[in-house]
């Protein structure tokens, strides 16, 4: 008996690869959820300047790993799909409130950050990655998309 492994909708997985990033309360999470989303060669433009993956990713990082948890609330998604391959390629526009709580704590209140964000994101097959070699009669599940452009409005406000 074999199973298909049906790849979610691309606004789902761009939702659910970001809810990871910014929940992420480890580096090592982090890492792997930020490397899941985003491909290495990625053209990315944050408050109209164009910015490396490098410092991208910290400036998600922010000051470290100080932070308690989060909330992520999706206000609103467009998906458009390529002509060539609907699942596996298009474009995503995301807005999004995430609600960021840190172990800093001031009259017993731990310190918030309220992130405001629209992200427009081109998602498409990252043909440098390479699906990992299973053993004879393994069936692996891979999903080899990722952000190849990525274009984001944001508003960074710590709650006091």
């Amino acid at each position: 008996m074999s199973a298909n492994i049906v790849l979610p909708p691309l606004k789902t997985w761009a939702e659910q690869h970001l809810s990871s990033i910014i929940k992420a309360t480890t580096k090592t999470a982090f890492d792997s959820a930020f490397d899941a989303f985003l491909s290495k060669n990625a053209k990315i433009t944050v408050n109209g300047k164009h910015v490396s993956r490098d410092d991208y990713q910290k400036q998600l990082q922010g000051e470290g790993f100080d932070e308690a948890g989060a909330t992520v609330q999706f206000s609103g998604a467009v998906e458009v799909p390529s002509e060539s391959n609907s699942i596996k390629a298009g474009l995503v526009g995301l807005f999004y409130t995430a609600v960021i709580r840190e172990n800093i704590v001031i009259r017993d209140e731990p310190i918030e950050r309220q992130i405001t964000s629209a992200l427009n994101l081109v998602i498409e097959e990252d043909k440098s990655l390479t699906p990992p070699h299973l053993p004879h009669g393994i069936h692996g599940f891979f999903d080899g998309r990722r952000v190849s452009v990525l274009n984001q409005v944001i508003l960074d406000v710590r709650k006091d």
